[in-house]
Protein backbone atom coordinates (compact mmCIF):
# COMPACT_ATOMS: atom_id res chain seq x y z
CA UNK A 1 0.00 0.00 0.00
CA UNK A 2 1.23 3.72 -0.74
CA UNK A 3 0.15 7.09 0.35
CA UNK A 4 0.63 10.67 -0.63
CA UNK A 5 1.77 12.84 2.58
CA UNK A 6 0.74 16.54 2.56
CA UNK A 7 2.32 19.13 4.05
CA UNK A 8 0.46 21.97 5.35
CA UNK A 9 1.18 25.40 5.39
CA UNK A 10 2.77 26.84 2.01
CA UNK A 11 1.77 23.56 0.41
CA UNK A 12 -1.89 23.12 0.57
CA UNK A 13 -3.19 26.50 2.21
CA UNK A 14 -1.26 30.14 1.39
CA UNK A 15 -0.58 30.68 5.26
CA UNK A 16 2.88 32.14 5.37
CA UNK A 17 2.04 35.62 4.71
CA UNK A 18 -0.26 35.07 7.43
CA UNK A 19 2.36 33.45 9.84
CA UNK A 20 5.33 36.54 8.57
CA UNK A 21 2.70 39.35 9.49
CA UNK A 22 1.55 37.90 12.85
CA UNK A 23 5.05 37.25 13.84
CA UNK A 24 6.20 40.79 12.71
CA UNK A 25 2.98 42.40 14.71
CA UNK A 26 3.77 40.33 18.02
CA UNK A 27 7.32 41.50 18.17
CA UNK A 28 6.68 44.86 17.01
CA UNK A 29 4.25 45.34 20.15
CA UNK A 30 7.72 44.30 22.16
CA UNK A 31 9.93 46.99 20.27
CA UNK A 32 11.76 44.43 18.09
CA UNK A 33 12.32 43.84 14.80
CA UNK A 34 10.99 40.77 12.57
CA UNK A 35 11.84 40.31 8.95
CA UNK A 36 11.02 37.87 6.09
CA UNK A 37 14.17 36.59 6.54
CA UNK A 38 14.01 35.66 10.09
CA UNK A 39 10.37 33.46 8.93
CA UNK A 40 12.62 32.00 6.67
CA UNK A 41 15.20 30.65 9.12
CA UNK A 42 12.17 29.03 10.92
CA UNK A 43 10.41 28.21 8.07
CA UNK A 44 8.52 24.68 8.29
CA UNK A 45 9.72 24.29 12.08
CA UNK A 46 7.53 23.60 15.15
CA UNK A 47 6.23 26.64 17.33
CA UNK A 48 9.22 25.98 19.50
CA UNK A 49 11.90 26.92 17.05
CA UNK A 50 9.58 30.45 16.51
CA UNK A 51 9.53 31.04 19.91
CA UNK A 52 13.53 30.82 21.00
CA UNK A 53 14.42 32.75 17.60
CA UNK A 54 11.76 35.21 19.13
CA UNK A 55 12.76 35.17 22.70
CA UNK A 56 17.10 35.68 21.48
CA UNK A 57 15.98 38.41 19.13
CA UNK A 58 13.98 39.97 22.05
CA UNK A 59 17.11 39.84 23.99
CA UNK A 60 14.44 37.54 26.29
CA UNK A 61 12.45 39.83 28.48
CA UNK A 62 9.30 37.74 27.93
CA UNK A 63 8.61 35.19 30.52
CA UNK A 64 8.94 31.91 28.54
CA UNK A 65 6.29 30.70 26.06
CA UNK A 66 5.06 34.17 25.83
CA UNK A 67 5.68 34.44 22.11
CA UNK A 68 4.69 31.04 21.31
CA UNK A 69 0.93 31.54 23.11
CA UNK A 70 0.67 35.15 21.29
CA UNK A 71 1.38 33.40 17.98
CA UNK A 72 -1.46 31.04 18.36
CA UNK A 73 -4.08 33.22 19.59
CA UNK A 74 -2.83 35.82 16.42
CA UNK A 75 -3.03 33.04 14.05
CA UNK A 76 -6.21 31.13 15.11
CA UNK A 77 -7.91 34.45 14.03
CA UNK A 78 -5.94 34.85 10.64
CA UNK A 79 -6.74 31.66 10.01
CA UNK A 80 -10.35 31.60 10.38
CA UNK A 81 -10.58 35.03 8.37
CA UNK A 82 -7.91 34.81 5.91
CA UNK A 83 -7.02 31.53 4.84
CA UNK A 84 -6.76 30.92 1.28
CA UNK A 85 -6.55 26.73 -0.22
CA UNK A 86 -4.07 26.85 -2.96
CA UNK A 87 -5.96 26.32 -6.35
CA UNK A 88 -5.85 22.86 -7.35
CA UNK A 89 -5.17 21.17 -4.20
CA UNK A 90 -8.67 19.81 -3.29
CA UNK A 91 -8.46 18.75 -6.63
CA UNK A 92 -5.16 16.31 -5.96
CA UNK A 93 -6.31 15.14 -2.70
CA UNK A 94 -9.50 13.95 -4.32
CA UNK A 95 -8.11 12.52 -7.51
CA UNK A 96 -5.54 10.97 -4.79
CA UNK A 97 -8.51 9.28 -2.99
CA UNK A 98 -10.82 8.29 -5.90
CA UNK A 99 -7.86 6.57 -7.39
CA UNK A 100 -7.54 4.56 -3.92
CA UNK A 101 -4.64 6.31 -2.70
CA UNK A 102 -4.47 6.89 0.68
CA UNK A 103 -3.75 10.32 2.29
CA UNK A 104 -2.76 12.12 4.98
CA UNK A 105 -1.50 15.43 6.73
CA UNK A 106 1.30 16.02 8.15
CA UNK A 107 2.17 19.44 9.91
CA UNK A 108 4.71 20.85 12.43
CA UNK A 109 2.24 23.22 13.40
CA UNK A 110 -0.15 22.34 16.76
CA UNK A 111 -3.11 20.54 17.30
CA UNK A 112 -5.19 23.65 17.82
CA UNK A 113 -4.03 25.44 14.51
CA UNK A 114 -4.18 22.44 12.55
CA UNK A 115 -7.97 22.10 13.34
CA UNK A 116 -8.38 25.58 12.43
CA UNK A 117 -7.01 25.20 8.99
CA UNK A 118 -9.13 21.39 8.74
CA UNK A 119 -12.65 23.62 9.43
CA UNK A 120 -11.48 24.73 6.27
CA UNK A 121 -11.72 21.39 3.70
CA UNK A 122 -14.56 18.40 3.60
CA UNK A 123 -15.02 16.53 6.94
CA UNK A 124 -12.39 13.19 6.78
CA UNK A 125 -10.78 14.35 3.83
CA UNK A 126 -7.53 12.76 5.17
CA UNK A 127 -7.09 9.36 6.14
CA UNK A 128 -5.01 10.42 9.17
CA UNK A 129 -3.70 13.90 10.55
CA UNK A 130 -0.16 14.27 12.21
CA UNK A 131 0.42 17.37 14.05
CA UNK A 132 3.49 19.15 15.72
CA UNK A 133 1.91 17.89 19.25
CA UNK A 134 1.57 14.30 18.13
CA UNK A 135 5.44 13.62 18.05
CA UNK A 136 8.28 13.95 20.32
CA UNK A 137 10.49 14.95 17.53
CA UNK A 138 9.15 17.15 14.33
CA UNK A 139 10.30 17.87 11.26
CA UNK A 140 13.25 18.18 10.07
CA UNK A 141 12.91 14.77 11.88
CA UNK A 142 11.53 12.00 9.94
CA UNK A 143 9.15 10.96 12.72
CA UNK A 144 5.71 12.75 11.67
CA UNK A 145 6.09 11.14 8.62
CA UNK A 146 7.28 7.71 9.66
CA UNK A 147 4.25 8.12 12.46
CA UNK A 148 1.78 9.26 9.56
CA UNK A 149 2.57 5.73 7.11
CA UNK A 150 2.33 3.54 10.28
CA UNK A 151 -1.11 5.12 11.31
CA UNK A 152 -2.14 4.94 7.42
CA UNK A 153 -0.60 1.25 7.42
CA UNK A 154 1.86 1.61 4.20
CA UNK A 155 4.67 1.84 3.70
CA UNK A 156 6.76 4.95 3.85
CA UNK A 157 9.32 3.85 1.15
CA UNK A 158 6.65 3.42 -1.51
CA UNK A 159 5.16 6.77 -0.07
CA UNK A 160 5.22 10.24 -1.47
CA UNK A 161 5.59 13.24 0.52
CA UNK A 162 4.71 16.91 -0.71
CA UNK A 163 6.38 19.92 0.81
CA UNK A 164 7.45 23.55 0.39
CA UNK A 165 10.85 24.22 2.96
CA UNK A 166 13.98 22.70 3.65
CA UNK A 167 12.88 21.73 7.04
CA UNK A 168 9.84 19.27 5.37
CA UNK A 169 12.03 18.41 2.51
CA UNK A 170 14.41 17.25 4.82
CA UNK A 171 11.84 14.72 6.84
CA UNK A 172 10.47 13.46 4.20
CA UNK A 173 13.72 12.69 2.81
CA UNK A 174 14.72 11.15 6.18
CA UNK A 175 11.76 8.78 6.36
CA UNK A 176 12.78 7.07 3.03
CA UNK A 177 10.13 8.50 0.89
CA UNK A 178 9.96 10.21 -2.52
CA UNK A 179 9.60 13.83 -2.07
CA UNK A 180 8.19 16.68 -4.37
CA UNK A 181 8.69 20.02 -3.19
CA UNK A 182 7.39 23.44 -4.32
CA UNK A 183 10.59 25.72 -3.58
CA UNK A 184 7.87 29.11 -3.39
CA UNK A 185 9.99 30.63 -0.54
CA UNK A 186 13.32 29.14 -0.33
CA UNK A 187 15.80 26.76 -2.80
CA UNK A 188 15.36 23.30 -1.87
CA UNK A 189 18.25 20.39 -1.99
CA UNK A 190 19.37 18.59 -4.70
CA UNK A 191 18.70 15.05 -4.21
CA UNK A 192 18.16 11.45 -6.38
CA UNK A 193 14.33 11.23 -4.46
CA UNK A 194 13.49 14.71 -4.65
CA UNK A 195 11.33 16.20 -7.44
CA UNK A 196 10.12 20.07 -7.68
CA UNK A 197 7.49 21.92 -9.38
CA UNK A 198 5.96 25.56 -9.13
CA UNK A 199 2.32 24.98 -6.93
CA UNK A 200 0.18 22.19 -5.95
CA UNK A 201 -1.76 22.86 -8.78
CA UNK A 202 0.50 21.80 -11.60
CA UNK A 203 0.72 18.31 -9.78
CA UNK A 204 -2.31 15.82 -11.26
CA UNK A 205 -2.72 12.02 -10.96
CA UNK A 206 -1.62 11.32 -13.96
CA UNK A 207 1.81 13.16 -13.19
CA UNK A 208 2.16 11.30 -9.66
CA UNK A 209 1.65 7.71 -11.86
CA UNK A 210 4.49 8.59 -14.14
CA UNK A 211 6.62 9.87 -12.17
CA UNK A 212 6.05 6.75 -9.29
CA UNK A 213 4.40 3.61 -10.76
CA UNK A 214 4.49 2.11 -7.58
CA UNK A 215 1.30 3.79 -6.67
CA UNK A 216 -0.40 1.63 -9.02
CA UNK A 217 -0.05 -1.28 -6.79
CA UNK A 218 -2.61 0.03 -4.81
Amino acid sequence: MSAILFDMDGTLVDSEPLWLQAEIEIMQEVGCLWTAEDQLACLGGPRAKTEKMMQDKSGNRMPNGYFGDQLDNLMERKLNTDLKIYDGALDLIHECKDFGLKVALVTASGSRLMNVVLQNFPNDLFDAVVSGDDVARSKPDPEPYIKAAKALSVEITKSVVIEDSVTGVTAGLASGAQVIGIPHLVELPVNENLRLIETIGDLKLNKLLEWYPFLRGN
